[in-house]
């Protein structure tokens, strides 16, 4: 018997349908056909093939995040890869294969420098082992004022529900994109550290996945203008508030309740220090050095000493280890005569659980890192 872990191409993404939905019996044929019409053709897919037959996969969905790195409006647009689908046909289970699709992406994704990967588990223990964590927890979100509608395709009804004589509840229609895509990423600029960049392709396919959902994208408008909106889902009776924002403009606030107990929903993993600590920025106006020694169980190229100079405008990450590997020059001593040209640089070892969670804000903050800005305000919502 012959087993290999391949990447699958676009002819052979798009034909796992039928072990999707073997697999993912739970989900809809409408929303199975909705995946694999608007994002199976962009991902990256790995499968495990057993004798030449495929019977393991696992896919990366790429996003657009944006990074705050600076002032309100100064933030970075980094490439980040979602894994999701990962299954294995029935009678193939408990052989490894997802441990060997995730170690080959993750080694990928390492590779393209891309600084943390993340996913929403069905159960965190499975990721656990691999160093995600959790690094976003979502309220929950009463919509108290709302017009629910059949969303069975694009031919919707037209239904506006008032809240009163100036504020009114309604779907979005694609005239509206655009004054959605404005407003949305104003709100997410404005709260969030970290979140998906949204454009007009982004709430065209929304509008389609929420519709694959029995549910769609419902817009709060007082005087005609976009003042907030919520996703909304419901599948197998269960109703779902995906995402939902309000400005403080609009005048009726208790149309949107939003808890202050939160799910935790997305978990990550650093898949490259340097690209990682070249997002991070202090909270205020002085320079940090640091002299970083990571440990990464998994991913070798992330193992090493790094010089990290930063401040709240600029960020320079040195791989010591890097540097030295082709010289014959101690390592330790090397260190040392960098602390003793400089002021005193803290020294810390962490390993890529602590790394993320510190940077994360996930805990207490070490005292060598005290004064950076922990990435703690996050907004990732996306599903698939």
């Amino acid at each position: 018997m012959m087993e290999e872990v391949v990447q699958l191409t676009k002819e052979e993404r798009l034909a796992v349908k039928p072990m999707w939905s073997e697999i993912f019996y739970e989900d809809s044929d409408r929303f199975t056909d909705y995946y694999f019409a608007e994002k199976m053709p962009g991902n990256k897919g790995y499968g495990v093939k057993v004798d030449g037959e495929l019977v393991s996969m696992m896919f990366l969905t790429p996003y657009p995040v944006w990074i705050k790195t600076g002032g309100a409006e100064d933030f970075t647009q980094v490439t980040l890869y979602y894994i999701v689908g990962v299954g294995t046909r029935k009678e193939y289970r408990h052989r490894g294969y997802m441990d060997c699709m995730l170690r080959r992406a993750l080694r990928d994704i390492c590779e393209e420098g891309h600084p943390f990967t993340f996913l929403m588990p069905a159960n965190p223990a499975i990721y656990e082992p691999y160093q995600f964590r959790y690094i976003y927890d979502r309220p929950v979100y009463t919509v108290n004022c709302s017009a629910k509608i059949e969303a069975a395709s694009y031919n919707r009804k037209t239904a506006v529900k008032a809240c009163n004589h100036e504020n009114v509840t309604a779907p979005l229609t694609a005239s509206e994109i655009p004054q959605l895509v404005q407003f949305a990423n104003t709100i997410l600029m404005s709260r969030f550290q970290i979140f998906v960049h949204r454009d007009n392709a982004y709430y065209e396919r929304q509008r389609i996945e929420s519709a694959a959902q029995n549910g769609d994208v419902y817009l709060w408008k007082n005087k005609g203008e976009i003042q907030g909106y919520y996703l909304y889902a419901k599948e197998d009776g269960h109703e779902e508030i995906q995402e939902a924002m309000l400005s403080p403009e609009f005048p009726d606030q208790s149309v949107l309740t939003v808890s202050k107990e939160k799910k935790p929903i997305i978990m990550a993993r650093i898949t490259n220090v340097k690209s990682m600590l070249s997002l991070v920025r202090m909270s205020e106006d002085k320079e940090k050095k640091l002299i970083i020694r990571v440990h990464d169980p998994l991913l070798e190229e992330n193992c090493g000493t790094f010089l990290w100079t930063v401040s709240c405008e600029k960020n320079e990450v040195v791989d010591i280890m890097q540097e030295l590997q082709d010289t014959k020059v101690d390592i330790t001593r090397k260190i040392k005569e960098i602390t003793q040209k400089t002021e005193e640089i803290p020294q810390i070892e962490v390993d890529i659980t602590s790394l993320l969670n510190i940077l994360f804000g996930r805990g207490k903050l070490p005292e060598a890192f005290v004064g950076i800005r922990s990435l703690t305000e996050i907004c990732i919502n996306e599903i698939v």
